[in-house]
C-alpha cells in the first residue's frame, strides 16, 4: 500500500490536505466552559493520531518515488512541526481554548513516530 501510495504522490497529497484541514477545523472549534479538572485519554489520542498521520502522508508526499535523502526527513519534520505549532498558535484566538505546549509536545511525537515507521517500513523491503 505504501508503494501504491508513492507513486501516486497526489493521492499522498490529498489525504495530507484533508488532514491539515480536519485539524483547523477541531482547532477552531470552541472550547467548553467547563473543565475536567484534569488530562483527558481522548484529545491526547486525537492529537497523537491525527498529527501520526499528518508526519506519515507528509513524508510520503515529499518523497514521492525518489530515494529517501535526510533532506526529504528534515523538510518533511520541519513543516509538520511548524504546522503542530501554528494550530496551537492559532487556538489562542478560539474563545474558551489555549496554546498547550503539552499538546505540542503529543503532536511533535506522533509526528516522529509516523515519520520513523514510513522509514522502518522501507528497511523491511530491503
Amino acid at each position: 500500500m505504501i508503494r501504491w501510495l508513492e507513486k501516486r504522490r497526489f493521492v499522498s497529497f490529498v489525504f495530507l490536505f484533508l488532514i491539515a484541514i480536519e485539524i483547523f477545523y477541531f482547532s477552531s472549534r470552541p472550547g467548553t466552559a467547563f473543565g475536567t479538572g484534569g488530562i483527558s485519554f481522548i484529545p491526547v489520542m486525537y492529537h497523537f493520531i491525527v498529527f501520526f498521520l499528518l508526519g506519515f502522508f507528509m513524508i510520503l508526499t515529499i518523497k514521492g518515488t525518489n530515494k529517501i535523502k535526510p533532506k526529504y526527513v528534515m523538510i518533511s519534520v520541519i513543516v509538520s512541526v511548524l504546522y503542530a505549532m501554528s494550530d496551537e498558535i492559532h487556538q489562542l484566538f478560539v474563545p474558551l481554548r489555549s496554546c498547550s505546549f503539552g499538546d505540542l509536545m503529543t503532536d511533535s511525537t506522533g509526528i516522529f513516530l509516523g515519520i520513523l515507521i514510513y522509514l522502518f517500513s522501507l528497511r523491511k523491503e530491503l
